[in-house]
């Protein structure tokens, strides 16, 4: 058994670091593989099915930033644009849409159910054919992939077709009931804790131990353990839009702290300018920031759309560009000197550019940008990330009253928080072995040189009543939302913050002004009229 677990995991890495296929990272060729009995190359095909389903993702993580991104005042179209992405920007989704139909979404969906009930019945005919640990991995993996298809619908559509029957096709979607987002939430939730076969979605797995058997940890490809949404990032973005907010702040603090590690703090490891290359740099250089993302490899016809439409460097084609009113806020932020306007280390020459007589998005491609490099940079796109658990931390703080702490983490950092309050901790900083870990955070803003920001006109030993306390919790989820287009310009990350506001407080004028900020002056009353109708915010496409 020995000997053919190592067949297995030979065969296992070999298919898995192949990188050959144009629509999926592996393209299995069993020539490859090392095969000793039927149960071998069957067990093989529940790993590189469990792969099939992960490369769904490089279909459709392009579309979710086009998508979210053009719904927040980041990008419009240029002349270049098709008229697809112009219906999109004028909220005139036609049938045939090709960046609208969330086709690509249930596509994984579908394979994800398939692909539980196959390895599940596996596993029930061949008990001893694979490891219980892998097992357990690859249905809690298939799982995650699921409920984050399902999540990014909700955030997009407003509305999805749930379904877990394995052998429902694609063609068939259009005759399921109808959910709203707000009921999705809950059977997501139950997904990820129930899980399917007592396994649930929120088993932790080291994909490198697991392919690369007996290999130190510095000589693994750790690229396999950031392509499956991470269990505590997808958990708290659950919890959150759910409004749970404790136990988004247990899940974060403990993800934050990491054991002691040097991961996802937001400290100086990658401070001011150093932030970009999060994006531009080979990703496992920089799993102190990036958790998850969606990788490609322009050397084996793998590429996403980033860059061709963002750049106007040939041969790209420009196909979106940033507004005016998102450069403007990022050149009225106050600087860390407490004097010099200008978001210096995420604005201008890092998240947008004047190139070719033209302003660009730039986050993406800052390493290879001359026209005959261009086209091959391999742009990961990333899914979750250091500052997106912060994002997550902050809002729920700030909703349970800890408003001291929720500004802590956006402003100058939990380093400052301990320093000021060495008499007075409170949850959840208020542990002192996590906090002699946790003080290497220097905030959202601190790490790019910004100064703090605080909700104008108002100050917390001014609340007394729970009125006073409601007024300064929204004034500062306003703060944490713009911070948030910010920070993730480009990311797909603005719009559901956004859509997660306004609900929250009822008040759709909370998007309906960001989104109508950036039309022209004709345009831009009739678009906040039609923002202002929750039904709206979503993009419209049929499902049959």
């Amino acid at each position: 058994m020995r000997i053919k677990r190592k067949y297995l995991m030979s065969g296992l890495a070999a298919l898995m670091l192949s990188f050959t296929g144009c629509s999926s990272y592996f393209d299995v060729d069993t020539n490859d593989i090392l095969l000793d009995e039927d149960y071998v190359k069957e067990s093989n095909e529940l790993y590189s099915g469990y792969m099939g389903v992960a490369s769904k993702m490089q279909a459709l993580a392009d579309q979710t930033v086009f998508l979210a991104d053009l719904r927040t005042d980041l990008l419009e179209p240029t002349v270049n644009a098709p008229q697809d992405l112009w219906d999109l920007y004028n909220f005139n989704e036609k049938p045939g849409n090709s960046f609208a139909n969330p086709r690509a979404y249930y596509d994984l969906i579908v394979n994800a159910n398939a692909y539980l009930d196959k390895v599940i019945a596996y596993k029930a005919k061949n008990p001893t054919a694979i490891e219980e640990e892998h097992y357990r991995a690859l249905i809690s993996g298939t799982i995650r992939y699921k409920v984050w298809a399902y999540l990014t619908l909700g955030k997009l559509y407003g509305q999805v077709a749930y379904f877990d029957d394995p052998n429902l096709s694609l063609d068939k979607i259009g005759e399921l009931p109808i959910i709203s987002f707000d009921e999705l939430i809950p059977q997501l939730i139950a997904l990820m804790e129930n899980g399917v076969e007592g396994i649930n979605g929120t088993v932790e797995t080291n994909w490198g131990n697991i392919l690369f058997p007996g290999v130190a940890a510095n000589e693994q490809d750790l690229v396999w353990n950031m392509i499956c949404p991470s269990p505590s990032p997808l958990r708290m973005e659950l919890y959150l839009w759910n409004r749970e907010y404790r136990r988004v702040v247990d899940i974060g603090i403990q993800f934050i702290y990491d054991d002691g590690g040097g991961r996802y703090k937001i400290g100086n490891d990658d401070y001011n300018g150093e932030w970009i290359q999060f994006f531009t740099r080979n990703p496992v250089t920089k799993t102190r920031g990036l958790i998850n993302i969606v990788p490609y490899d322009y050397e084996r016809n793998q590429t996403n759309r980033l860059i061709r439409y963002f750049s106007n460097e040939a041969p790209s084609l420009y196909y979106l560009k940033p507004t005016e009113v998102i450069m403007q806020r990022y050149e009225r932020q106050l600087r860390y000197d407490g004097h010099t306007r200008g978001d210096q280390y995420r604005g201008i020459n890092y998240t947008y550019y004047f190139q070719n007589g033209e302003w660009v998005i730039r986050k993406f491609s800052r390493e290879r940008e001359s026209a005959s490099e261009i086209h091959k940079n391999n742009v990961h796109i990333v899914i979750y990330r250091d500052s997106d658990v912060h994002f997550f931390m902050i809002e729920a703080l700030n909703n349970l009253g800890k408003f001291a702490q929720a500004e802590a983490m956006l402003n100058d950092g939990i380093e400052q928080y301990l320093i000021r309050n060495v008499d007075n901790l409170e949850y959840p900083f208020d542990d002192e072995v996590m906090n002699s870990s946790l003080s290497r955070n220097w905030g959202i803003r601190r790490r790019v040189n910004l100064a703090p920001v605080f909700p104008e006109g108002l100050s917390k030993a001014d609340i007394v009543t729970e009125a006073d306390r409601q007024e300064y919790m929204a004034a500062l989820d306003r703060l944490v939302v713009e911070e948030w287009l910010m920070e993730s310009a480009g990311e797909g990350k603005g719009f559901p913050a956004l859509v997660r506001f306004a609900k929250r407080w009822n008040d759709p004028a909370i998007l309906a002004d960001v989104v109508a900020s950036k039309y022209p002056e004709g345009q831009k009353q009739q678009v906040r009229e039609h923002m202002m109708n929750e039904q709206n915010w979503f993009v419209k496409y049929p499902l049959d």
